[in-house]
């Protein structure tokens, strides 16, 4: 290498292989300088080089250092030897220190389009997101960085951290407390208290024992960590497209309760959420509990679990739709007051017809009106305003699939009549039914008497019989993402 007279040459001189990109990474830097860098006063060259490099080819990491960020230094970052606070970015590992967090800020648009003229306030927001946003995560060591206009993506080292961060965010973003949690709150500064109050949906991933990770030639990130929170991140603002929703995977809310075993941070809690179908791929997620209001949901947990133990295990002939009924009067039980308009009533009046219904349905005497009824009780619930999404969804994709049944339940009910009629009538009956045949509206008739009759053939075994001929057909999943 060529001598300089000055660090200013030498410095100018390195720049410009650097931004030609003769130079891309430290270590090509250290090859291509050899041994200069003998006195502090030319290291300063060298770690400005370093900068630089950083700046133009780390993309996501571009302000990492070591003093600033030094968690997540040690997990990205081979260090060279000679020098402890530079070296080159790992561009395809394999790591389980790496948590992702990917956030959709609700309102943003509306906002950008209610004050296209008004650039101050426009200015307002976006020191809001680009500068405040930064220093919240820094605090809790955790990058961020701002992806068209109102997606954020966050980069920890540990669960905790990444949970914290967003946490801290969704908080900030909310005119309102909404965070149950001293340590996680942060409070507007200045002027941007006249900022609205905005929502936020976020998807959480990592923790995995092998997490391939890929940073790009031009420094973006890659993966299947990626993937995962972005997908997560749609399924959050596909349930609650005007609220505040965060959801994690399992493995994120394991480390979580691993890195904090012992420690009394029941602020913070999850609801299993049950295993999602995406594109390609079945996730196991979880929902964070961390608004006061919101910890009801705990208490059905375990009515939860088991439906989700029901329908993995196929046990429809006994056990899906009482679980499903229980389930739905726990969620009326402990849910804030509802009432309805023009129909059914409130909380209580849902609780009875539902125990009606599972009290008909165990009876094994009226398996046909028992699924008209269920029918009718999430007809009533689709109109309850913020009845548990996800509850919502599950009873909505069961009953659908027992009125499937129930239409097989009708076909042999029909092939009973219509070949052994005279045992299933009274002579009379018998008689009239054969002549009913030619009258479809009394025919119908006949038959929704037989089948919610008591006594005139057996149900049950019919019922059975039924679910086993769907069986296959019977496969329950929740599906989020494109078709």
């Amino acid at each position: 290498m060529e001598k300089f007279a000055t660090l200013s040459e030498l410095s100018s001189h390195l720049y410009e292989k650097i931004i030609e990109e003769k130079i891309r990474t430290f270590s090509e830097l250290i090859t291509y300088t050899g041994d200069i860098f003998t006195t502090p006063r030319r290291q300063v060259v060298l770690m400005s080089a370093f900068k630089l490099i950083r700046k133009l080819h780390w993309g996501f990491f571009k302000d990492i250092d070591y003093a600033s960020y030094p968690k997540i230094w040690r997990e990205i970052v081979i260090p060279h030897p000679a020098y402890k606070y530079a070296g080159d970015i790992k561009r395809n590992s394999t790591i389980s220190n790496i948590y992702v967090s990917m956030l959709d800020v609700h309102g943003y648009t509306a906002f950008c389009k209610q004050n296209n003229r008004n650039l101050s306030m426009l200015q307002l927001l976006d020191d809001f997101i680009q500068g405040d946003i930064g220093k919240i995560t820094q605090e809790l060591n955790v990058i961020s960085r701002r992806e068209r206009g109102d997606e954020i993506v966050l980069v920890g080292t540990t669960a905790s951290d990444i949970v914290s961060a967003t946490l801290s965010i969704v908080d900030y973003f909310s005119k309102r407390k909404v965070v149950n949690s001293d340590a996680l709150r942060r409070s507007r500064s200045g002027a941007k208290i006249i900022l609205p109050d905005m929502s936020v949906s976020a998807g959480i991933s990592g923790g995995k024992m092998y997490t391939p990770l890929v940073i790009t030639e031009d420094g973006n990130l890659s993966g299947d960590v990626i993937n995962t929170a972005a997908r997560l991140q749609t399924r959050a603002n596909k349930i609650s497209p005007h609220s505040t929703r965060i959801t994690v995977t399992n493995h994120v809310v394991f480390r979580y309760k691993k890195e904090n075993a012992g420690e009394k941070k029941g602020k913070i809690r999850f609801f299993n959420s049950g295993i999602i179908d995406f594109k390609g791929t079945s996730i196991a997620l979880y929902e964070l509990v961390f608004r006061s209001g919101d910890t009801y949901v705990l208490q059905f947990q375990e009515e939860m679990q088991e439906l989700y133990d029901a329908v993995r295990k196929k046990l429809w002939r006994n056990q899906v739709f009482p679980a499903l009924l229980l389930l739905l009067i726990k969620v009326c039980r402990t849910m804030p007051p509802f009432r309805l308009k023009h129909s059914v009533g409130g909380n209580e009046d849902i609780i009875t017809l539902a125990e009606k219904t599972l009290l008909m349905y165990r009876s094994q005497d009226n398996y046909y009106r028992a699924v008209l009824q269920l029918r009718k009780i999430v007809d009533y619930l689709s109109h309850v305003q913020n009845f548990d999404h996800l509850v919502f969804e599950y009873a909505r994709k069961i009953t659908e699939l027992y009125e499937g049944i129930m239409e097989q339940y009708r076909l042999e009910v029909e092939h009973i009549l219509d070949t052994r009629h005279g045992e299933v009538f009274p002579s009379e009956l018998s008689r009239l039914y054969t002549t009913a045949k030619r009258n479809l509206h009394v025919y119908d008739k006949l038959k929704t008497q037989v089948m919610e009759g008591k006594d005139l053939i057996n149900r049950k075994s019919i019922w059975y019989t039924s679910i086993e001929r769907n069986l296959s057909s019977l496969d329950f999943t929740l599906y989020s993402g494109k078709k």
